[in-house]
């Protein structure tokens, strides 16, 4: 039986998913595990639906097993977000190929990209983009056009190129025996703020539910009917201002030192925003700067909000935790649980399979999804 994986976010799931997900099933895969986000997302917000909603969603248009990305890693940037994905799927123990969209569709470019981002010469060239106050993924780009010329690094000017580079870059960090492979993203541009045709990126959907507009031609008819029978806030982080600026007011200078993502004096940034700003968008005008991008400083507010720290960020994953699974992902699971090198999580009993650490991760895990239920009332 061939296994094929991919890591998502599915909010909500929508047209380029389940695109992405027929063209998997069209090269013969038998079983396709999805890593989807809880309830916490990449961009630093709350998921507009919750995950078992998005999980049954993506089981209902192709997928057969969802697994939940801790939020310690869906919560984060790229290079965490791929390490936590790929290490799950790597432990299933029954993955062979791992899918990602990308805007090139070339999946040997991607992996000269992902080597080339870790050469030893593109390190020592970042140092100097990076003092001239460049984001770190431009500092990044103009080193390695330096060093292996426009043709690699035009490929980290896409977010989605950008993503699969470091899924990429996590296979070989653990040694992984997982396959990497693209697809051709179509249709609407991530983040698109316009659809193609059926195709709409989910930035776009998420934009019409917090205006009460209807989004039924961009989603697959059998995740329509889940998601209008689900709860949905489509809420931002700035919808729960009060309980933000409390936390970020009541903080001291060593607890932002604390937040993953701190470095070269950001706490510093941070703890004076945090003393004159009266809501989200003041201090997010506050700390920003050329060097940070607005998606960064947006993910260590809700990291405080979450109460995460350093530390419980860099937890490997010590369990893989269900929210879903087909008829054919009944049978596969079967031999997941044969090869598994990590416990399987289906209830909250399970919890006494956990050792240390994955009793941390698992009770951190419970607290953001209480924290999450409030903010979506």
């Amino acid at each position: 039986m061939r296994t094929a994986s991919l890591i998502c976010e599915y909010d909500p799931f929508h047209n380029g998913h389940k695109y992405m997900l027929d063209s998997i099933r069209k090269l013969g895969y038998d079983c396709i595990i999805a890593c989807m986000s809880g309830n916490f997302t990449q961009r630093g917000e709350p998921a507009a639906f919750e995950k078992h909603t998005r999980a049954k969603a993506a089981l209902a248009c192709g997928a057969d097993i969802v697994i939940e990305l801790p939020v310690t890693y869906a919560c984060a940037g790229a290079e965490r977000f791929a390490f936590g994905g790929v290490t799950l799927l790597d432990s299933t123990g029954i993955v062979d190929s791992i899918f990602f969209g990308s805007e090139c569709g070339d999946t040997g470019l991607l992996k000269r990209a992902a080597g080339a981002a870790e050469d030893d010469s593109v390190k020592n060239a970042l140092g100097s983009y990076l003092s001239q106050g460049m984001t770190f993924a431009l500092a990044r780009e103009k080193a390695v056009c330096e060093i292996f010329g426009e043709d690699v690094s035009s490929v980290l000017r896409e977010p989605n190129n950008i993503l699969a580079c470091e899924y990429i870059k996590a296979l070989a960090a653990i040694r992984s025996g997982i396959v990497p492979q693209t697809v051709l993203r179509v249709g609407a541009s991530h983040d698109g703020e316009t659809p193609e045709g059926k195709f709409a990126s989910a930035s776009y959907i998420r934009s019409r539910i917090s205006a009460g507009q209807d989004f039924e031609e961009f989603v697959p008819e059998k995740a329509l009917e889940i998601f209008s029978s689900a709860p949905c806030s489509g809420k931002r982080l700035e919808d729960f201002e009060p309980a933000a600026v409390y936390r970020l007011r009541t903080m001291a200078k060593e607890d932002y030192s604390k937040l993953p993502d701190m470095s070269e004096g950001l706490e510093n940034r941070f703890y004076k925003a945090s003393r004159t700003s009266r809501s989200v968008k003041e201090f997010l005008e506050a700390a920003k700067c050329k060097r940070y991008t607005l998606s960064r400083i947006r993910r260590s507010v809700m990291h405080a909000v979450l109460m995460l720290t350093y530390d419980e960020c860099l937890i490997p994953p010590q369990y893989i935790r269900l929210l879903g699974f087909s008829e054919r992902g009944r049978e596969v699971l079967h031999g997941m649980k044969k090869r598994s090198s990590l416990p399987i999580i289906t209830r909250h009993a399970d919890r006494a399979k956990l050792s240390g650490d994955g009793k941390k991760l698992f009770d951190i895990e419970e607290r953001c999804d209480d924290i999450y239920s409030l903010m979506m009332q």
